[in-house]
């Protein structure tokens, strides 16, 4: 009964909808079936609107692409869009495919799908930011206008293909030229082998033998140790100095970086300026806060008034600086050594050597340390090995907590080797634990890497000989 109820209803809706219904059903079918059959060019060429950008599609080589089954999304400009762009690009082949290419998007997007800010690769391997109904800083006049491979949206802006934020460096005229030569100084040859072409097999050693010139790679220092610049699916916010506040900046922290000679210190003292110079995110002014902190933890203070030009690029923003003077205080940072994370000692004892959990009832903290304890070995000491020491006085401290025994016992610190005596032996009192100040250390060059030593007395006591360490700080000393 229920069956023939519907059977009913549905004839009877059927009835109502007559011959007019029945040809609007078929009319919304017949448009949904066209727009899925044609391709985007022929949907493009199709709209009156856009008969500038297919013109620009036929004589770039792209509307090929638009007619194959590989699926795209078309960020189209309309004939207004379009009114002022350069006739150099329209007369230049690589320039005009660029262009076109530069709103042609990989894959599918909705604008309903992007409800929040998404970085899409384009057919020219630049990227945009699009979010909801619009893309960079065009908005979508018609969205979501499908065709059978893929789906294309009106825009009221045309997409400049712009440089990058290394291409703006190295060819825009209004970038100041000492930051940027010394940026270009720091390319290298590297071995990489994942492009390389074999050509047969050491017999001996069994490794593969490359075509010369295949098992390496230019690359740049910067690229490869702060960001890279080149790297168009990221954002960057980029500063370059007038070339009058580089060289100050520069000359201001060379005797941190003292060196074997001057052009060694000068190199130096570039390298640790510029590495801080460049933030990941594209800030423009109204967003830029007044301190950045760098990919090496650095604050660096931002003054806007200090802004000379302002570049913006296909992956972020580069602004020219007039000034922008770090604090040494904000760049040379304390080296903290745990303990238990040591290099190796004068001596195998690990029989002897103890990592401890303690709870530190001063700072409420837990923490962990190393006890070497009835080693029987005179001056047995533990070395440990920091990086990128800048030349200059350090205040020494550390935290060693003798819970051990009711004795005090002495050690000390060494730099460079373990039987350096330019700092003293230190007492360990029961139970304490402060840090403790155990004396000044001065580094006279920039080290790439300094050895220091926690020494044990020089005695075979187990009382009076043990080493025990929870952290040792060298804290720069700017007076």
């Amino acid at each position: 009964m229920r069956k023939s109820l519907y059977t009913i209803l549905f004839a009877g809706t059927l009835a109502s909808m007559g011959p007019a219904g029945c040809k609007k059903w078929d009319d919304h079918n017949a448009i949904t079936d066209e727009a899925l059959t044609s391709t985007l060019f022929e949907q493009i060429s199709a709209d009156t609107s856009l008969s500038r950008f297919t013109e620009l599609l036929s004589k770039s080589g792209y509307d090929k692409l638009l007619s194959s089954s590989i699926t795209y999304t078309v960020y189209a400009p309309d004939n207004a869009a379009l009114a002022n762009l350069d006739a150099a690009i329209v007369n230049d082949t690589t320039q005009l495919r660029r262009f076109v290419g530069n709103h042609i998007g990989l894959l599918t997007y909705l604008t309903s799908a992007t409800s929040a800010t998404q970085r899409i690769a384009m057919v020219n391997g630049k990227y945009h930011n699009i979010l909801g109904a619009t893309i960079e800083n065009a908005d979508i006049k018609r969205p979501d206008q499908r065709a059978k491979n893929g789906v294309f949206h009106i825009i009221n802006k045309m997409l400049p293909a712009l440089n990058n934020c290394w291409e703006a460096l190295t060819t825009n005229s209004a970038i100041p030229s000492a930051q940027k030569n010394y940026l270009l100084s720091l390319f290298m040859k590297i071995y990489d082998t994942s492009n390389a072409v074999q050509t047969g097999v050491n017999p001996t050693t069994g490794e593969p033998v490359y075509q010369p010139g295949t098992d390496s790679v230019m690359t740049n220092r910067f690229w490869r140790s702060v960001y890279d610049l080149t790297d168009e699916s990221k954002q960057y916010t980029f500063f370059v100095l007038a070339d009058t506040a580089w060289n100050s900046e520069t000359v201001k922290f060379s005797p941190y970086y003292t060196s074997a000679d001057s052009l060694s210190t000068a190199s130096l003292a570039k390298w640790y300026v510029v590495k801080d110079f460049a933030f990941e995110g594209a800030y423009n002014q109204a967003t830029l806060p007044d301190t950045l902190v760098s990919k090496s933890n650095v604050k660096v203070p931002v003054d806007k008034s200090a802004i000379v030009q302002t570049i913006t690029t296909s992956n972020g923003v580069i602004y020219i600086m007039k000034k922008m003077a770090v604090p040494p205080e904000n760049k040379i940072q304390q080296f903290v050594i745990q303990g238990e994370d040591y290099y190796g000692t004068s001596i195998d004892k690990r029989g002897n050597t103890y990592f401890r959990d303690r709870y530190n009832s001063l700072t409420q903290l837990d923490f962990r340390d190393v006890l070497v304890y009835n080693h029987g070995v005179s001056s047995f000491s533990i070395n440990y090995r920091i990086f990128n020491v800048p030349s200059m006085k350090y205040k020494a401290y550390w935290v060693a907590l003798n819970d051990f025994q009711s004795a005090s016992f002495n050690q000390k610190l060494a730099i460079d080797t373990s039987t350096s005596t330019t700092l003293a032996y230190k007492a360990v009192p029961p139970n304490t634990y402060s840090e403790m100040y155990v004396g000044d250390v001065t580094i006279d060059t920039f080290r790439n890497m300094l050895n220091v030593y926690l020494v044990g007395a020089a005695s075979t006591s187990a009382a009076a000989n043990p080493l025990v360490c929870d952290y040792i700080r060298l804290e720069p000393n700017f007076q």
